[in-house]
């Protein structure tokens, strides 16, 4: 299995802020069955400080103490779309997991994607059940996904119901945690993803895993 959409980098942004909580959530994953995790700092969120200069090394530690855990770690980030176009970490070199408001679709939304879509990357919109305006039939919505844009939702989401919606219309190709660590989101359920094993094949399918 794989988790795309994780906060769990030490001390780089809003998730885990400590090694040995890190490793603590590792072991949980091991013990669920997660063979990879894609590490997603936030990035240009205006709501959230990051420590862009610290990713890096933050990495590198993550992913030796994952493979220790027999867990791969991917690096990639998740992009606030916002009015400034801001630099982002794709993960394994062509996915980009993106958000925006979640009150309203900013104009220039189907624009920027399109700009990431000539760079030869495939966008995954995150958390889809977390935008008031995102829904089944909303004109922004349908023209992304008929751009090809693909969509998660959180394991949250799934628990609430408001994820239900988008997986009973089969729009979902990603669950994911959005794991914050062990202080925001707890206690994430990691076997909320076992439940879904035809989400969990497709996609291991889009991402060639």
């Amino acid at each position: 299995m794989i988790d795309i959409h994780t906060h769990l980098l030490p001390g780089i942004d809003d998730g885990v802020q400590g090694q040995e909580e890190a490793e603590n959530i590792l072991a949980s994953y091991q013990a669920a069955g997660f063979r990879y995790i894609v590490c997603t700092p936030h990035l240009a969120n205006p709501f959230v400080k990051t420590n862009i200069l610290g990713i890096r090394d933050a990495f590198v530690w993550f992913s030796q103490r994952a493979a220790d855990f027999g867990i791969t770690a991917i690096p990639g980030s998740e992009l606030y779309i916002g009015a400034a176009k801001s630099k982002f970490i794709p993960f394994l070199d062509r996915f980009l997991l993106v958000e925006t408001s979640t009150v309203e679709a900013p104009l220039f939304l189907l624009d920027r994607i399109f700009d990431f879509q000539l760079q030869g990357l495939t966008v995954i919109f995150a958390h889809i059940e977390r935008f008031s305006w995102f829904s089944l039939d909303n004109p922004t919505a349908v023209r992304m996904q008929e751009m090809g844009v693909l969509f998660q939702v959180n394991i949250e989401g799934i628990q609430n119901g408001d994820a239900k919606p988008f997986i009973d219309a089969g729009w979902v190709d990603f669950i994911a945690s959005d794991n914050h660590g062990l202080s925001k989101r707890n206690p994430v359920n990691l076997q909320i993803f076992q439940k879904y094993p035809e989400i969990m094949k497709r996609s291991l399918r889009i991402l060639d895993l």
